[in-house]
């Protein structure tokens, strides 16, 4: 087998035994790795019945085949498991160290069953693995432990670690790997915390067999890393960080404002974009492993209220969410934010949003201080924000409390109108790309097998122009604001997003690929010999399994619409007027994907996808 070793790491928790699962090679051309592996071993192994923290949801770490190649981006990891905050399927990923390392440990993935009688931490070292104690760990923020863990074992030794807002039931904690990488979204390190599952400490040194090691040199050498070096995209994010196109973003109307009540803010772009950043706070760059776009920034503030050490700075993402979002314009409290975020273990995108759902409750008096704890928000008002982060991650008060369980179930509790102004998509908040400048955005957030994201699916970039794909069919040039070729693009940019999550490969170099091409790379990996429409169809098939897990666990096509917030026109900018035409962009999806009425895929849809075993379980 080439580029997976077939081997998975199955531990469980409550009795502390640890076994390893092996799967035929067949598996890995249906499913390929990452989240789309995570998938099936749930569906496979897990209890389909078990709440999002009960002790039978399956919590799994998967990489994919394209893992420590060397080529630019190929160091990411995913996790999966039925998300605390949506319900449905919950997935997350990032890059940083861990993933290349528990590939030279020798294993594609870990189960994690049960939940543990005290704290502990899965120590692997080569292909041995066992659970340590952690007792002494738990409470401590991810940088910290980080720090103890290496201290311990090895500065080799590569960590994924939840923090406190994990520990304490925050429903989207998220995962640390090096600090300033985090699998974020969905609460899937809620999902580590239920378990007691502090860390993953991982060290090997297994080398990967590919099926044409010295093709797959040349094609990285002679042909994709030069195209990774002159794409324009790539040298944009590693000069200025994902931040880069703040700027025009804000001017285009696609960053959201004020929780996505107006459509221009003078003040935003000046000070929080990326070149802002590059002049003020920032001292360097840092990288995933082995990649070469650098596209991490390096900051820090040496004294005020909003003093850092140097480390890890925002990403666009919380930018716009501690940023734009709560009409502040100072990136360096942005940047105090970020940090705490990154040390208590929450998603800044989940976080950030949530206190901006908040902030238009009190602006409305939907809440009011005397009600909850005497606090209130206010547009541009920062200073109790940073001190409301603290709170919701121990879940301190009745505002920390209320906010630790993200916008929509806070709104189903608030009642009184609230649930006007979110902006979730099955419950998970809105990346920070308004689907009123670009309609396919909301289209593809809304049928996202995780809730509203734009790291499943790349319509973002399809939308920027920043894509092409014309052997699928995907060369036109689209009206941002119109409806014509939205449901194909975005019933396609899924599969691919679904390929890139399962492959573990970062979409920024990778995006600088035509599709023959990552077609060739997986084929140099593996050994498959997959052509295009094998490649899409592989695709394909993760999302609809997917899906179908959303649909086992309840979502129907009601769950396919986007936060009424979002939906309403602004009076200002470039996006004045403008709604998305959802309804006939969700019909024409609806009939490409071949699903009923009720959003599910027909009997026809699953056979045509190998997924015959999920007939009559949906």
């Amino acid at each position: 087998m080439y580029g997976n070793t077939g081997k998975v790491l199955d531990v469980d928790l409550t009795s502390g035994e640890i076994n390893v699962i092996e799967l035929d090679e067949d598996t890995y051309r249906q499913y390929v790795g990452g989240t789309g592996l995570a998938a099936r071993l749930l569906y496979d192994h897990g209890d389909l019945e078990a709440g999002p923290l009960d002790p039978g949801n399956l919590f799994i770490v998967a990489i994919g085949p394209m893992q420590d190649t060397g080529m630019y981006g190929t160091s990411r990891f995913s996790v999966g498991a039925r998300s605390p905050l949506t319900g449905v399927w919950g997935q997350a990923s990032c890059g940083g160290d861990f993933g290349p390392e528990l590939r030279r440990c020798g294993y594609d993935a870990v189960i994690f069953r049960g939940k543990a009688s005290e704290p502990v931490y899965l120590l692997i070292e080569e292909s041995e693995a066992s659970l340590q104690p952690a007792g002494d760990l738990w409470g401590k923020d991810t940088y910290v432990v980080d720090d103890e863990l290496k201290a311990k074992h090895s500065k080799q030794h590569r960590i994924m670690v939840i923090g406190p807002a994990g520990e304490n039931g925050v429903l989207f904690g998220s995962i640390a790997n090096s600090k300033g990488h985090h699998a974020g979204r969905s609460g899937m390190g809620t999902v580590m915390g239920s378990k007691n599952l502090k860390a993953v400490c991982a060290k090997g040194s297994m080398k990967q067999e590919y099926a044409d090691p010295e093709g797959l040199k040349s094609f990285w050498q002679d042909t994709v890393r030069p195209q990774m070096d002159e794409s324009i995209y790539c040298q944009t994010v590693g000069a200025f960080g994902t931040a880069a196109n703040m700027e025009m973003k804000m001017i285009e109307g696609d960053v959201p404002t004020k929780n996505f009540l107006v459509g221009s803010w003078e003040e935003g772009p000046e000070t929080l974009s990326g070149i802002a950043m590059a002049d003020t706070i920032l001292t360097g760059r840092e990288t995933c492993r082995g990649c070469g776009i650098r596209c991490k920034r390096v900051v820090k503030i040496e004294e005020g209220p909003y003093a850092i050490g140097e480390g890890p700075g925002p990403e666009y993402e919380t930018i716009g969410t501690f940023g734009t979002m709560l009409m502040n314009p100072n990136l360096e409290a942005v940047a105090k934010a970020n940090d705490l975020c990154n040390r208590l273990g929450m998603d800044t995108m989940t976080c950030g949003s949530t206190i901006a759902w908040a902030m238009d409750c009190f602006d409305r008096g939907m809440l009011k201080p005397e009600d909850w704890d005497g606090i209130k928000l206010e547009w541009g008002e920062i200073d109790p924000v940073i001190d409301l982060v603290q709170k919701i991650a121990v879940r301190e008060g009745k505002l920390g409390e209320l906010l630790s369980r993200g916008s929509a179930k806070a709104a189903a509790e608030v009642g009184n109108g609230s649930e006007e102004l979110l902006t979730t998509s099955k419950g998970l908040e809105s990346p920070m790309h308004d689907p009123r400048c670009n309609w396919g955005d909301g289209l593809a957030y809304a049928t996202s097998v995780r809730g509203a994201c734009h790291v499943s699916n790349l319509m973002f970039l399809l939308e920027w122009g920043a894509l092409d794909f014309p052997e699928i069919g995907v060369d036109h040039i689209l009206d941002p604001m119109g409806t014509e070729y939205k449901a194909d693009g975005a019933a396609k940019m899924h599969d691919i997003g679904c390929i890139t999550n399962s492959a573990c490969w970062c979409q920024f170099p990778s995006q600088a690929l035509s599709l023959p091409q990552w077609v060739e790379a997986f084929n140099l990996v593996t050994g498959w010999g997959w052509d295009i429409d094998e490649f899409m169809k592989t695709g394909g098939r993760i999302w609809f399994l997917q899906r179908c897990l959303g649909h086992i666990w309840g979502a129907t096509a009601e769950d396919d619409v986007m936060g009424a917030r979002s939906m309403y026109p602004t009076e200002d900018g470039m996006i004045a007027g403008s709604v998305p035409d959802m309804d006939t962009m969700l019909k024409e999806f609806y009939e490409l994907r071949g699903l009923d009425s009720d959003g599910k895929p027909t009997e026809e849809t699953l056979k045509d996808y190998g997924l015959d075993f999920l007939i009559g379980k949906i």
